[in-house]
């Protein structure tokens, strides 16, 4: 039978006695307790179960009153709301069931699938997100994870997930909070009443409340930055793998073109920052931009490595393949569905390549919160930064993610500077069907040149903003006012300066205690290196597309 989380609740494991009421800390023995008390994920069966549930499920033709007309759209809900949902597919093979999230090329990111298949399939519990949501089903290891013999390296062959793995754990998560070929929560259920997802880990993280202890948490500004950093990959491989999945039409639920795929703001523009939108001419088509809430933060470092001149050949090829995704998701109101499949694989192929050699294994073991300022800084001073409300918002996140390295600490100037900021990228605190969103009176939203001042002034304390090549970089495509470029490049000549003078101030602080030894660096060189290779211009970026979408074709005529 499949094992719920019962199955681990005995007081000799991990029910134990409460570590307390007041204070929820984490006691070696109470993790269910501390699960069923104060985790949310326990509740999501409660949720699924509620009012406002049933209604969304009879909307989208899932339920006819109470009873279940569409088992598979039910099945693709509570996938991500009950961890021992039943399974009821065809059995071709009784040795082997898919596992708990999709599987990616990183042969450290995920854990392993095909695992022995539970004797009684149609087991079911009420029980929300436990323990085998997480931790993988356990009928093959939970008489040994106790042993002294015991290995989490080798127990991943038995289905089991090593989520101290910061890298794994941001991976399972994202399996629902992104989703994966198990779990698609697509454009219908938004529209009818389920919040978009908006998954970034190192928020997430800090509001969960904890079963379990993390060794390297007591070195914060590594712990935070890497969760940041985990969170960021994750996200970037979940989002390309459920996209190659809805292209290639393999999900029962899905269709093409997927506009959850997309930005919500280019459609409902009350969802975005505030502007003005010019009229669609001839020349110009109605296409929506390619959502950027999961790969923002990872093209940021990547375009960061470039600039300072640590970049390998993986970061450019990884930078190019994102972009050949999104120029093709924007090339046409309806993007070749199997042209997409094909790039979002390349592209993980790519991110497994990053993630696996001397890039990804130089960040994963020196990504710190300052590296991480640094990067928000180097990312302020681009247009494409502020062209979204999810770009935006994910600035911020990083940002607030840097915490634990700005001056002055988590109440000092960047705090002031980041409450505006939050306040005014508040999303919509109500989803209404009828009018889909309704702001608050809680402050006022920001509109885009608003926010890119702001935005650049808190980024200011983190480290030197990066001047974009072109004064185009910053332009909106709707044309901002030439006050407010000539306001914005001040403001970034004026934060260079400062942190020139700093930098001068700290290397003669150095020469004067005549030891190299104790010299001090900020990871901000004045002048980074350029590497000899640069990244493709968009323009050759739809060259090579338009010659790989000719030999593509050639390649099905000729078949």
């Amino acid at each position: 039978m499949v094992n719920g989380a019962a199955s681990c609740a005995t007081s000799n494991c991990h029910a134990g006695p409460r570590p307390g009421v007041t204070q929820a800390t984490v006691r070696r023995g109470a993790e269910y307790q501390l699960w069923l008390d104060n985790d949310p994920h326990a509740q999501s069966w409660k949720t699924i179960c509620s009012d406002e549930s049933v209604a969304m499920m009879q909307r989208l033709k899932i339920m006819d009153g109470d009873q279940i007309i569409d088992q598979v759209g039910f099945d693709n809900c509570m996938a991500c709301h009950n961890s021992t949902r039943r399974y009821n597919e065809p059995r071709t093979n009784r040795d082997t069931y898919a596992g708990p999230s999709d599987a990616v090329h990183m042969t450290q990111f995920a854990p392993r699938h095909n695992q022995p298949r539970p004797n009684d399939v149609n087991t079911f519990q009420r029980e929300g997100v436990g323990c085998s949501a997480c931790h993988g089903p356990s009928e093959r290891w939970i008489g040994t994870h106790f042993q002294h013999q015991w290995s989490s390296s080798f127990a991943s062959d038995d289905g089991f997930v090593d989520a101290a793995d910061l890298y794994v754990r941001a991976r399972m998560c994202a399996s629902c909070h992104v989703g994966d070929k198990d779990r698609d929560m697509n454009h219908d259920i938004i529209a009818a009443g389920h919040p978009a997802l908006r998954y970034e880990l190192a928020t997430f993280h800090a509001w969960q409340p904890k079963h379990w202890r993390d060794a390297e948490a007591k070195d914060r500004t590594y712990y935070e930055a890497q969760l940041w950093l985990a969170g960021q990959i994750a996200a970037t491989d979940a989002s390309l793998a459920l996209l190659e999945t809805r292209a290639a039409k393999s999900h029962s639920v899905s269709q093409w073109p997927e506009f959850a795929s997309y930005d919500c703001a280019s459609c409902h523009h009350n969802l975005g920052l505030q502007n003005s939108r010019t009229a669609i001419t001839d020349d110009r088509k109605a296409v929506a931009l390619y959502s950027s809430w999961n790969d923002a933060g990872l093209r940021w470092l990547v375009q960061y490595r470039i600039e300072t001149g640590a970049a390998t050949s993986d970061d450019f090829e990884l930078l190019e393949s994102l972009d050949r995704v999104k120029l093709q998701m924007e090339s046409q109101p309806k993007a070749d569905p199997g042209f997409v499949a094909e790039l979002a694989l390349q592209a993980r192929t790519s991110l497994a390549q990053w993630f696996d050699g001397p890039a990804g294994q130089s960040e994963r073991a020196q990504f710190r919160s300052d590296r991480l300022g640094n990067l928000v800084a180097a990312a302020a001073g681009k247009r494409q930064t502020w062209q979204t409300w999810e770009s935006a918002v994910q600035f911020y996140l990083a940002a607030v993610a840097a915490r634990e390295s700005w001056p002055g600490g988590w109440h000092g100037p960047v705090h002031n500077l980041a409450q505006p900021l939050r306040v005014g990228l508040r999303y919509p605190e109500m989803i209404d069907v009828s009018r889909y969103s309704k702001r608050n009176e809680s402050g006022p939203t920001l509109n885009r040149g608003e926010a890119t001042k702001l935005g650049i002034e808190m980024a200011g304390w983190l480290g030197p903003i990066y001047q974009p090549e072109s004064s185009d970089e910053l332009q909106d495509d709707e044309a901002e006012t030439q006050a407010l470029q000539n306001e914005l490049q001040e403001m970034i000549q004026r934060i260079n300066e400062r942190w020139k003078r700093l930098n001068q101030q700290r290397i003669e602080q150095a020469k004067q205690a005549e030891s190299t030894d104790n010299k001090i660096d900020d990871g901000t060189p004045d002048m980074p290196a350029k590497p000899e290779r640069k990244p493709k211009t968009r323009d050759q970026l739809l060259e090579e597309l338009r010659q790989m979408q000719e030999a593509r074709t050639s390649d099905e005529s000729d078949n």
